[in-house]
């Protein structure tokens, strides 16, 4: 018993170490939405409204101007491009440690992404920092091609040589628990682009989204079936192209013959009162000033579902 014990002691220092070192290479922050770690560092179950998806939802949802209207603790658990079956596994760790009212999730990725697989640093942004756990190894299994999924489980293997360049915030961020502090807003700078309405090509036809993008969607569904929040779908406001919209002409179709809310925010740019000279960053974003309308006015929304 002794010698197991030790064994056992010696397995769980290992393990506590390698962590420790995986986390001090990786990189640290990010530019592109949620710093996962500030996710861990939120208080237990202190998360009232979670928005999940990709960039245009961590630039579309002002948690800040959403809490400041309702009361309701927000946070944007986004990274860029996020593909529906990232976003499935983000919700599954969100509510290992959250019990929101409300989960918003944004579908521009079910419109844009024609693959099964995203791009390495999407892949990056989103998984590397994640606690190890079964979760996380079955969201690599699935979304990292088998042959790279190593460097996944082993953060190391991809980082060892930043042993170079480590500064201050990466041993800050390991013993000091420096995260970016943000809950996920990424405010997008106004970039002088002038658009038109004219440009946005709303239609009536429907084109079908890839098939793993479904898989996904209806994996989302049933997951939250029973839960304690209100699930709702939407689409931020964005120009999108004919060939965009007749996708997201399905996507409404798909979630609203399932039961499910759907909004889509492309129409309703009377309502929202977004200039498309001013409150845009570019043709799929909104800017600073737009986010704050538009988040201004979901909240009157919300207060009606």
């Amino acid at each position: 018993m002794k010698r197991f014990f030790y064994i056992l002691i010696t397995i769980l220092l290992f393990l506590f170490i390698f962590d420790k070192l995986t986390l001090l290479f990786v990189r640290k922050g990010n530019g592109y939405g949620t710093d996962v770690l500030d996710f861990y560092a939120q208080k237990n179950n202190s998360i009232d409204i979670v928005f999940l998806g990709s960039s245009h939802t961590y630039s579309s949802f002002n948690p800040y101007i959403i809490e400041d209207k309702t009361n309701l603790n927000g946070y944007d658990f986004a990274t860029q491009q996020q593909p529906i079956w990232i976003t499935y596994f983000y919700l599954k760790e969100l509510l290992k440690y959250q019990d929101p009212k409300y989960v918003i999730i944004d579908v521009h990725m079910l419109v844009s992404m024609n693959s099964d697989y995203a791009y390495e640093q999407v892949n990056r942004d989103a998984i590397d920092k994640m606690r190890f756990s079964l979760n996380k190894i079955s969201m690599i299994n699935k979304c990292v091609k088998k042959d790279e999924r190593a460097a996944y489980y082993f953060n190391i293997i991809k980082y060892h040589s930043r042993y170079k360049e480590l500064s201050d915030n990466d041993y800050d961020t390991i013993f000091k628990g420096r995260t970016v502090n943000n809950k996920g807003y990424i405010a997008l700078k106004y970039k002088n682009r002038i658009f038109d309405y004219d440009e946005v090509g709303i239609n009536d036809d429907i084109m079908e989204i890839g098939k793993k993008s479904e898989v996904y969607l209806d994996k989302i569904i049933r997951l939250s079936k029973n839960k304690n929040y209100k699930l709702i779908f939407v689409k931020t406001p964005a120009i999108y192209s004919e060939v965009e919209y007749s996708k997201l002409n399905y996507i409404n179709k798909y979630l609203t013959d399932r039961g499910e809310i759907f909004i889509d925010f492309v129409k309703k740019n009377d309502e929202l009162d977004l200039d498309y000279k001013k409150d845009f960053y570019d043709s799929g974003h909104l800017d600073k000033e737009g986010s704050e309308k538009f988040s201004n006015y979901f909240v009157k929304y919300l207060k009606e579902v």
